[in-house]
């Protein structure tokens, strides 16, 4: 084991310490290491010679291992998770302001007051099973599976930068925290036909190109016609509108073309060319549609056409998967089209919904069938015995 750094007593602090040299140190830097980290991210002060030699000896061993790092045992705490934490929000330059809120609440009230004091490298599976029992105890699974969504997400980060040397395991949600997604609600092409009737024709075009493409409403809003690729017969989707209204790239920064089907070519094609950038500006500002505006236009027209309000998101990207599913394309093909990251996500389109099952069941002889079967034969034999 290494052998590195000298005892000694600071009068002013009333403690001692472990002065490593510059030419002894890893950091190629002198430095006065005063604590002793423990546990959980606390510091304890050297009060004695003897604590002084136990830091001595946990040094010497990081040393060894090539672990060591003098911000663990420093009162400021950059590699601990408050300090971490908040540091990765700030960087996140990609994220939607709405999702920004939300992370910035986690972060803040539940993952700081909780795990903010404990250095990275001492967060473990075993740490994070009692942080959702104990801490997350009166939250619902939802919001449970999001804030070790993001505690995971943030040592991640923490990993790829080689600030830990171990992920730990994300912990398993069972039982009670376990989240039961609820049903994908979509709806049939008649049904889309019939709200797209019913409102103002120069409105159409967005809605009709979000219901053939899959794209979101923020995704379509920000579409221009740089991004149709005629020739290689593709449309980009590079931008998305946030919160406040700006154009910035989409989510993760993940560009990728989707193919242009025939319905989509002609669509495209006898949507008028005009003296704006976007391919669906509102005609009556043109401007990129405002999300409140979009939201009145679709709501209207639900009620007029259909009678009642179907959310918009579930009548275009949802109801595109779900048709794609309907018709036997593989999980794979669907992803790809939806663009989304992990399969899980998709997989949710193939779930059986209650509807379908029940009439599956209906096409099987259960016991009540057999026994009006039963019956039937019966009552036959006794008339026939007459």
């Amino acid at each position: 084991m290494a052998n590195v750094g000298v005892i000694r007593y600071d009068a002013g602090a009333k403690a001692f310490y472990v002065d490593i040299p510059a030419k002894d140190s890893p950091t190629g830097k002198r430095e006065k290491i005063f604590s002793i980290p423990v546990l959980g991210g606390r510091l304890l002060p050297c009060k004695s010679e003897d604590w002084a030699r136990a830091l001595k000896d946990i040094i010497n061993s990081q040393i060894t291992q090539g672990i060591f790092r003098p911000e663990r045992f420093r009162r400021r705490k950059p590699l601990h998770m408050k300090a971490f934490a908040r540091e990765w929000l700030k960087n996140q330059s990609q994220l939607m302001e709405a999702t920004r809120s939300s992370y910035t609440t986690i972060i803040e009230n539940h993952v700081i007051p909780h795990l903010g004091h404990f250095f990275l490298d001492d967060i473990t599976e075993g740490i994070l099973g009692d942080y959702i029992k104990k801490d997350l105890a009166g939250l619902s699974p939802k919001t449970k599976v999001n804030v070790i969504g993001l505690v995971m997400e943030i040592l991640r980060d923490a990993k790829a930068k080689k600030h830990i040397s171990i992920l730990p395991e994300k912990p398993r949600m069972t039982a009670k925290n376990k989240v039961i997604d609820p049903e994908i609600v979509w709806i049939e092409p008649d049904v889309q036909n019939k709200i797209l009737d019913a409102m103002l024709e120069m409105h159409r075009g967005i809605y009709m190109f979000m219901m053939l493409s899959g794209v979101r409403p923020s995704e379509a809003r920000a579409l221009q016609w740089s991004d149709i690729k005629w020739s290689r017969k593709e449309i980009l989707i590079a931008n998305t509108v946030d919160i406040k209204g700006n154009i910035v790239p989409v989510k993760g920064k993940k560009i990728l073309p989707i193919p242009m089907t025939e319905s989509l070519t002609y669509l495209l094609e006898n949507t008028p060319k005009n003296l704006s950038p976007y391919v669906f500006p509102n005609p009556r500002t043109g401007r990129v549609y405002r999300r409140d505006a979009m939201d009145k236009i679709w709501r209207k027209a639900c009620k007029k056409g259909i009678g009642h309000v179907v959310k918009l998101y579930h009548a275009t990207r949802h109801s595109y998967a779900s048709q794609l599913v309907n018709a036997g394309m593989d999980i794979s093909a669907v992803q790809r089209l939806l663009r989304h990251t992990d399969a899980r996500t998709t997989r949710r389109y193939y779930e059986y919904k209650t509807e379908p099952l029940r009439v599956k069941l209906d096409q099987v002889t259960d016991i009540m069938e057999a026994r009006r079967i039963a019956d039937d034969i019966r009552a036959d034999n006794k008339n026939s015995a007459r």
